[in-house]
């Protein structure tokens, strides 16, 4: 069986042949269907780029799932999500199909006994939603032409531009971009060449048939260039005046360029100093926030609906995908991080190290709290002392050695306020 057949096999583990169908009429698309747009926005430099940035920046993303209802989910989230992907390299595949089709579509494999235990990305030219005893599925049409069907409950759909579809995400409008970007190189390609090929520039004397001025170029040419080894240049009197073309790079304006490029940057949402990983950590805090965090939060919510039901989402199962290896911190902040954490009990010492790219410490996973923490309640009383339980105090006044300052009329104890004076006056 070919690779493609043991993958089908294992991602569909119960085949349901839904045949032509009738489609599921949704509340705006009474056909329903979605295909993937055939133009170059992959193919060009910079739009490849931009997401490649971001396939990358996702690709750090930490996979976590909360709960046991899906044993074999929870394997394959401390392992790999499937036997032919890496959690980075899965990743990466749906973020680089998220950008470029704006509809990414992520499906469970099976085990023999019908159990989801992995996921898979899935690149499909077309989608359809059938009605399947009243029931909607999910055909989908893959590259090499074969077509299977799932229950779309079962799949994870991440979209953006979602306008005209109540399913399915908007195909990129980049035509007059990308129209843009490819003149913009053919005209620096023709430039450049053009430029190399003219040396010399000749001003014919008196009325010359053209066949005999192209004659003539083509003897200057052999003489001077092919025929002679010396660095002289001869040239008979046909030629009123010679002048050399001085060879120069050409150039397109400098803000053409950068209005161009500016219109992908902001189409997708990036910079060039994120292209080029010259970003400062606040510039990576914005290109993360604005582009990174919102993927990571429709992929988390789609997995935790299409792999659990809402009792088990209840019970506390979910999937998440965090930023803890998105690091893109100057060493001092890092260092104010894991003080100002670790001293207030939200990380442990070994998640502090993880910050600064320490391996852990066998024991370490505790959690370190300075001892001059108080929780109080709304009157100001002390409910619990971080300095350990010896030192909780749920009333100041239950302590007789607690002096408040100039009370010595309550309290025996002598101060600098009630030192000779019984009114507390020195």
């Amino acid at each position: 069986m070919s690779l493609f057949g043991n993958l089908l096999q294992d991602l569909l583990r119960r085949p349901v042949d839904v045949g032509r169908g009738s489609y599921f009429e949704t509340l705006t698309e009474y056909n329903p269907h979605f295909s993937t747009w055939r133009g170059s926005v992959y193919e060009m430099e910079l739009t490849r780029a931009c997401i490649h940035a971001f396939a990358t920046s996702c690709s750090k993303l930490t996979p976590t799932i909360r709960g046991n209802a899906r044993p074999g989910l929870v394997r394959s989230f401390e392992t790999w999500p499937n036997q032919y992907m890496s959690w980075s390299r899965f990743l990466y595949r749906v973020a680089t199909i998220y950008e470029v089709d704006c509809t990414a579509y992520v499906i469970q494999s099976y085990a023999d006994n019908g159990e989801p235990n992995g996921l898979f990305p899935l690149k499909a030219t077309s989608c359809e939603l059938v009605d399947v005893n009243g029931e909607m599925w999910a055909r989908f049409t893959l590259p090499t032409g074969k077509v299977f069907a799932t229950e779309s409950a079962n799949v994870c759909c991440v979209t953006k531009y979602q306008y005209l579809s109540d399913y399915f995400g908007t195909k990129n409008n980049m035509r007059d971009t990308l129209a843009l970007l490819n003149a913009q190189v053919q005209a620096e390609h023709n430039a450049i060449e053009l430029g190399g090929r003219v040396k010399f520039i000749g001003k014919v004397n008196g009325m010359v048939a053209p066949e005999d001025q192209a004659k003539k170029r083509d003897e200057f040419h052999v003489r001077n260039f092919v025929d002679n080894d010396t660095v002289l240049i001869t040239y008979d009197n046909t030629f009123a005046g010679l002048e050399q073309v001085k060879a120069s790079t050409y150039t397109i304006s400098t803000d053409e360029m950068q209005r161009i490029d500016d219109h992908v940057y902001s189409y997708f949402g990036c910079n060039k100093d994120v292209l080029q990983n010259t970003c400062d950590e606040a510039k990576w805090d914005s290109y993360y926030e604005g582009k990174v965090e919102p993927f990571a939060l429709m992929l988390s919510q789609g997995l935790t609906q299409a792999c659990f039901s809402a009792r088990m989402v209840q019970a506390g199962n979910r999937i998440e995908f965090g930023a803890d290896r998105l690091q893109f911190m100057g060493a001092a902040t890092k260092r104010n991080i894991v003080r100002d954490m670790t001293g207030c009990g939200v990380m442990t010492i070994n998640e502090g190290r993880a910050v600064l790219n320490l391996p852990p410490l066998e024991g370490m996973d505790v959690f370190m709290v300075r001892g001059e923490f108080f929780q109080l309640d709304k009157q100001g009383n002390v409910m619990f002392s971080a300095g350990g339980k010896d030192s909780v105090q749920s009333d100041p006044s239950d302590d007789p050695d607690f002096d408040l300052g100039g009370d010595d009329q309550i309290y025996n104890d002598a101060d600098a306020y009630g030192s000779g004076d019984e009114d507390g006056e020195n």
